[in-house]
């Protein structure tokens, strides 16, 4: 499927357009190194600018087409607004070919597989936790409506006590995840049962729960005006926000777990270069309403019109 679309950066943007380098791995995943300037896609093109008209966008389902969307606005808004912050720093080419073959190879598998209708196993009984593993499915909701998040980038985990927590899953759509899809992993030494697909940001989860026994909540974000400040690798602060920017890792690396969680072992928020955003909190509301004022904070310094 394929769609011709202009958001409110992307309608200006096309006026003088120039090609879009991946600045985040969400960018890189869905769209690999570039989104090219043409006068009309060619094939294998996930995306490209027609100027004075806007983007065609192709994807293999709905819910992804959405997603390519959503990141092209978000790419326009850094390209607009950034010079008010700082300059992006796109990836390394060769990262984001190996990042758009996971994508497309794995990471994408779950929605896919929903698109083209295939069955799933019949609901499990007597899951363990389950009014915790409800609360998370419904705060990953939340992310959806309050525009944190598109697709199923971003992820959600909640302390059940000090040993376990649970996370959600890889790769699976926020309104289709049913409560035994949440996994539990041990905060020792990260294992899980066998079968399961937890988030890949789960060792960044599991390091904060670690080294913070008044951290209960912790959710990662991918929304657009701190995006453009993960982009440019800068911290945000303003007299109530506290951000630092932790170290570039790539998606589900060892190394953004340490930069993220070395950042979250005395801060509540955490800016992720060139990835997202991260807080942690007493309960899943607190981690939430700490996403929702940084966003904002953002959105004010950025002066998002």
């Amino acid at each position: 499927m394929a769609v011709l679309t202009a958001g409110r950066y992307a309608r200006e943007f096309v006026r003088k357009p120039h090609a879009l380098r991946a600045e985040t791995d969400d960018a890189a995943q869905m769209f690999g190194v570039r989104v090219p300037v043409r006068s009309a896609p060619r094939r294998g093109d996930a995306a490209c600018i027609v100027p004075n008209c806007g983007f065609v966008v192709t994807a293999r389902f709905e819910n992804e087409l959405i997603a390519a969307c959503i990141l092209l606005e978000k790419l326009c808004m850094t390209a607009r607004l950034s010079p008010r912050i700082g300059t992006p720093k796109p990836l390394a080419a060769p990262l984001c070919l190996i990042e758009h073959a996971v994508y497309t190879k794995k990471y994408s598998r779950p929605s896919l597989a929903a698109a083209q209708g295939e069955e799933r196993a019949p609901e499990a009984q007597n899951v363990p936790d389950l009014a915790l593993r409800e609360s998370v499915i419904a705060y990953g909701r939340k992310l959806v409506e309050n525009r944190l998040i598109q697709a199923t980038w971003g992820n959600v985990s909640a302390r059940i006590d000090e040993n376990r927590f649970l996370i959600t899953p890889s790769g699976v759509d926020y309104d289709r995840i049913r409560p035994e899809d949440i996994v539990e992993i041990c905060i020792s030494d990260g294992s899980f049962a066998a079968g399961q697909r937890p988030s890949s940001e789960r060792e960044m989860h599991r390091r904060i729960y670690a080294a913070r026994g008044d951290v209960r909540a912790v959710i990662h974000t991918h929304s657009a005006a701190l995006q453009t400040f993960a982009a440019c690798r800068e911290s945000l602060r303003t007299p109530e926000i506290d951000a630092p920017c932790a170290a570039y890792g790539v998606s589900g690396s060892k190394k953004l777990a340490e930069s993220a969680s070395e950042v979250l072992r005395s801060h509540d928020l955490c800016i992720m270069a060139n990835h997202g955003f991260t807080a942690v909190g007493a309960d899943l509301a607190t981690a939430l309403s700490r996403a929702v004022a940084a966003e904002e904070a953002a959105k004010q310094i950025l002066e998002v019109e």
